[in-house]
């Protein structure tokens, strides 16, 4: 039920988007907005549109489900939707620390058979930690949102099409706030933002901070991290060499400097 009601989340977590934030959408008391009381207009819209064409019979995916398995996996869809506003990111992060230190003898013992022998993950123990209640509903939620902001941890070629495409989308929304007089959003304006230096921000900031406490917990994610990494110098390589006007000498050990921050957190655990 869990991996179904997951499947079904990952489909539908942005079905209707029209291309603007939560942010935008209050900003301007958009009909969303209204609707949905400011809170998380979008995913709240992207989880009644699911229900609303599951409600009818040629789109029904539930149909098969008794009453009380649909109640369960209607339950798991909104709660992984609605995690998937960015606003609930640094909590998410807290609630995985959490887990973690509850559980860290568990957990390192796993990650250490995990070094020796991928094929020993997860330990018996782990997989009694995992299937606790509240580790299961936190595992769901963290399955879907990070795969959502996974593409600076996808190969450079697929990361950098996705990185364009989300700044495109940014920049059409910067464009509608400088129409309507409203604040533009940090990286929203087109004529400002560095695009190359935007993505290392969003690694070292939102991306890293998630994945460093998640591999305590799924240790199996450190080959997303080592791409991440790779990612970074490579978003750092562009940037010193397609910035216009060329970066100055401080700027380029700034940058260098919390390149290497980012590369001893990981290698260091933390």
């Amino acid at each position: 039920g869990e991996r179904y009601a997951l499947l079904v989340s990952a489909v539908c977590h942005d079905v209707g988007h029209p291309g603007l934030n939560n942010t935008f959408l209050i900003e301007t008391a958009h009909e969303l907005a209204l609707r949905y009381n400011d809170r998380s207009p979008l995913e709240n819209m992207h989880c009644a549109r699911l229900f609303e064409f599951a409600s009818q019979p040629k789109c029904n995916v539930f149909s098969s489900l008794q009453k009380q398995q649909f109640q369960d996996v209607r339950k798991i869809c909104i709660e992984a939707i609605l995690q998937t506003d960015n606003a609930q990111h640094f909590a998410m992060i807290k609630e995985v620390q959490m887990m973690y230190e509850v559980n860290s003898e568990v957990l390192d013992a796993s990650r250490e058979f995990y070094n020796e022998d991928p094929d020993e993950f997860p330990t018996r123990e782990a997989v009694d930690c995992f299937r606790q209640p509240e580790s299961r509903k936190l595992l769901v939620k963290l399955m879907l949102h990070m795969s959502d902001i996974s593409n600076s941890m996808k190969p450079f070629r697929i990361c950098r099409i996705w990185a364009w495409q989300v700044l495109e989308e940014f920049f059409l929304q910067g464009d509608a706030e400088k129409r309507l007089g409203v604040p533009v959003q940090a990286l929203n304006d087109r004529e400002k933002v560095n695009r190359p230096f935007s993505q290392v921000g969003f690694i070292e900031f939102l991306v890293s901070p998630l994945l460093l406490v998640v591999i305590k917990v799924l240790p199996p994610t450190e080959a997303q991290a080592d791409q991440m990494i790779q990612n970074t110098k490579t978003w750092h390589s562009l940037w010193l060499t397609e910035t216009k006007p060329l970066p100055s000498e401080a700027e380029k050990r700034t940058m260098a400097d919390r390149i290497a921050k980012l590369e001893a957190r990981f290698v260091d655990g933390g």
